[in-house]
């Protein structure tokens, strides 16, 4: 088995590439030589690009997974609210952060079909965890509002700077948790 830190290295140095050059500059040459490893210590790691695709979307579920289970440990009353935890976790992401998200764009731009467990997965939490206790057009509109955000940064396009841009998250943050956010029953 791999050691942590020589496969962490590897999925650094292909994000980095995402980032630096975008989704179609990342090679398996590339990433090798990124790392200052060689091709075949990359590929004892992870054999095929698709295997290093797959490598860098489950590391940014695990890290969106658990900047949300800090945040629930911070609400710690039992009574999460889902769509106001995501928004918190979009808000707080930090430039590191968004290095990781860049694994969802090399995924879509270069094998589309890696992303149906996660656009399963993410089907499921909207309607599961996000809308099924709330009013669905209210907190639709606010979910997608922050993925706007989100996205925006990720892309860096916002035409926002950061403190316009936490301001606009706080708001809505603000509307997920009032009350009239929740389904009349």
């Amino acid at each position: 088995m791999a050691r942590p830190s020589c496969k962490k290295q590897i999925l650094d140095a292909a994000e980095s590439i995402v980032i630096d050059s975008g989704a179609a500059h990342l090679t398996l040459d590339a990433v090798a030589e990124r790392c200052g490893i060689s091709k075949g210590g990359l590929i004892y790691h992870f054999p095929t690009k698709e295997a290093l695709l797959t490598g860098m979307i489950a590391r940014l579920e695990e890290k969106i997974e658990l900047i949300r289970e800090g945040i629930r440990r911070q609400d710690g009353d039992g009574m999460t609210n889902e769509l106001a935890v995501d928004i918190r976790m979009m808000r707080e992401l930090s430039p590191e952060d968004y290095r990781l998200s860049a694994a969802l764009l090399a995924v879509i731009a270069c094998q589309p079909d890696l992303m149906n467990p996660f656009r399963e997965q993410h089907h499921k939490r909207f309607w599961d965890d996000l809308i099924s206790s709330r009013s669905f057009t209210r907190s639709s509109i606010l979910f997608f509002a922050a993925m706007g955000l989100h996205f925006h940064q990720l892309l860096n396009i916002s035409i926002v700077d950061n403190e316009q841009r936490r301001e606009i998250f706080d708001e809505l943050l603000r509307l997920a948790e009032s009350k009239e956010n929740l389904r009349e029953v």
